[in-house]
């Protein structure tokens, strides 16, 4: 199968980073601005309205720093992220245990993770980490294995999905016994068993497990 280049990752912008996140926090706290340009208009002229631009100014500036800090914040994980992608190396995480948070990100259920993290030249070690996992990936997670892309000087890694499968992978070949015969993979009752834990679990959506369920039935 062929598959078509991956476009380049964009370069990360500061400005394109930030300013979205803090027009958001504006407009989320829209009443500081208000506050502030009707202080600004009566200019204590009226009474009762002193607490007009003191507040608005207060208001406005709170909003500022979170849209700043958030921004500041999204701007720095897509630099880590532009890095990984432009001089991480490939490196493999054995998936040693994981976990759902019932915490949701962009729609997306966030994992424990606790994996082994090893490839050449790398001396493994574990790591455990929350992640925002796409529903339709968290199968691959009982494969037991990952592609990474690492940092060998920051020990920084992501999950490299670009080159994960699609699907979750069979039980791969094992060494064949003496006897020279190949051990069959898993049987269609215990891929079935299997795809009710995980929709039992909530690991993967009802259109998903029927989907998958009628795959395999239709195999028979």
């Amino acid at each position: 199968m062929t598959l078509s280049p991956q476009r380049p990752p964009r370069r990360p912008s500061l400005v394109r980073s930030v300013v979205p996140v803090l027009l958001f926090s504006l407009l989320c706290g829209v009443v500081g601005p208000i506050f502030l340009i009707m202080g600004l208009s009566v200019d204590g002229s009226e009474p009762g309205t002193g607490w007009l631009l003191p507040t608005g100014i207060a208001i406005t500036a709170l909003d500022v720093l979170i849209g700043l800090f958030l921004g500041l914040g999204r701007y720095g994980g897509e630099v880590r992220r532009y890095r990984l992608r432009q001089h991480g190396r490939p490196a493999t995480g054995r998936v040693l245990s994981f976990e759902q948070t019932n915490v949701r990100i962009n729609e997306q259920p966030v994992v424990r993770l606790r994996m082994r993290i090893e490839g050449d030249d790398v001396t493994p070690y574990e790591v455990q980490a929350s992640l925002p996992i796409p529903e339709i990936r968290i199968p691959l997670l009982y494969g037991g294995a990952l592609p990474l892309l690492l940092d060998r000087e920051t020990d920084e890694w992501e999950i490299d999905w670009t080159a994960a499968p699609a699907a979750a992978p069979a039980a791969g070949p094992t060494a064949a016994p003496a006897g020279g015969a190949v051990p069959m993979g898993p049987s269609a009752a215990d891929r079935l068993a299997e795809l009710d834990s995980l929709l039992a679990r909530d690991l993967v959506s009802r259109d998903e497990y029927d989907e998958t369920r009628a795959r395999i039935l239709g195999e028979l």
